[in-house]
């Protein structure tokens, strides 16, 4: 080999081991490895606390901190150790309170930490409630009282245990009796109860919420009622969104769809909006019992600027309202 070949490769060979000898190491800083970030709760009651535990380990080489744990409902807390050294282990404990959880649920909570490669990790709790007190007939706890305007318009169902044992409510508590009646009665024998709900409306209405049943000793029970009360017939949407329509550019029209509810058949009266903004047309999809109603402004003749017109429906003596609502830019 020639002598300037081997000062050749004699100094590569230094460059190298320079290069190697400043090269940066690893970066360093904390990492956060849970053992597992999902935890299943099995044969749980409603209103009985469950605690999830979720251990990780600090993997890294400086301290790792946590932030903070931001649980996705109001029904969790979060409780844990801020700092956790190098190689040491961790907990997050979240307690769940299931007091008004029914049936399947899925609880998250994020923790926020100073590990750069994950600085945001989603714990997640699942599971199903079982309630202690049954439905008799029926699946779930959902109430259902719908009927017509001007007739007395209610549910009863038959409060029981489970198992069968012994059962004892002490009074039930309605969030929504300004429009809803219940009436809890005590059927012989100690066991079982007839809940009655009872629609209070003078306009057709839909609303739904929660029934409380106060167990002594226990937490409460909740139950989830769906009232409506229908009219003699029905408008969907209430409220008409156009967005933002530009003049000059052709907008697109949105529907009404109206339906007969309780009326023999679907008649209507009168269509009563401002023919100078709007365009209507109608789609009998089934006569006397459904219409369809295609809108489209007529922006070249709107004001610039935000609109909030009302369109009314007149059928069976009765009027629903329809809300259209845009900006014109």
């Amino acid at each position: 080999m020639s002598r300037p070949l081997c000062v050749l490769l004699l100094v590569f060979t230094l460059l190298l081991g320079s290069a190697a000898l400043w090269a940066p190491s690893a970066a360093a800083g904390p990492k956060m490895v849970f053992d597992s970030t999902e935890v299943v709760f099995r044969n749980v009651k409603e209103g009985v606390p469950q605690i999830a535990n979720f251990t990780f380990t600090n993997q890294g080489d400086l301290n790792l901190i946590i932030d903070k744990v931001s649980p996705s409902c109001g029904c969790t807390v979060a409780k844990f150790q801020k700092i956790t050294l190098p190689g040491e282990k961790g907990v997050i404990t979240l307690e769940l309170d299931t007091t008004g959880i029914t049936g399947a649920f899925r609880k998250t909570a994020v923790v926020a930490s100073n590990d750069s490669s994950q600085p945001f990790a989603t714990l997640v709790m699942v599971g199903e409630t079982k309630s202690r007190i049954e439905l008799e007939g029926r699946e779930g706890r959902r109430i259902e009282v719908i009927g017509c305007l001007g007739e007395k318009i209610s549910a009863k169902v038959i409060l029981g245990d489970p198992e069968g044992k012994p059962l004892m409510i002490a009074a039930v508590e309605n969030p929504m009796k300004d429009y809803l009646d219940a009436s809890l009665k005590a059927l012989p024998g100690g066991r079982k109860y007839e809940l009655t709900l009872t629609a209070k409306a003078e306009e057709p209405v839909e609303f739904a919420g929660p029934v409380f049943l106060v167990v002594p000793g226990s937490s409460k029970v909740s139950l989830f009622a769906v009232v409506e009360v229908r009219g003699p017939f029905t408008a969907q949407p209430h409220d008409l969104f156009f967005g933002a329509l530009i003049k000059g550019v052709k907008p697109l029209s949105r529907s009404v769809l109206v339906k007969r509810a309780c009326a023999p058949q679907l008649k209507i009266t009168k269509l009563d909006y401002n023919r100078d903004y709007f365009e209507i047309k109608e789609d009998w999809t089934e006569a006397g019992e459904q219409l369809m109603l295609d809108i489209t402004p007529k922006v070249e003749n709107l004001p610039k600027g935000p609109f909030n017109e009302t369109l009314s429906i007149q059928a069976s003596n009765k009027i629903y309202k329809i809300r259209l609502k845009g900006v014109v830019r």
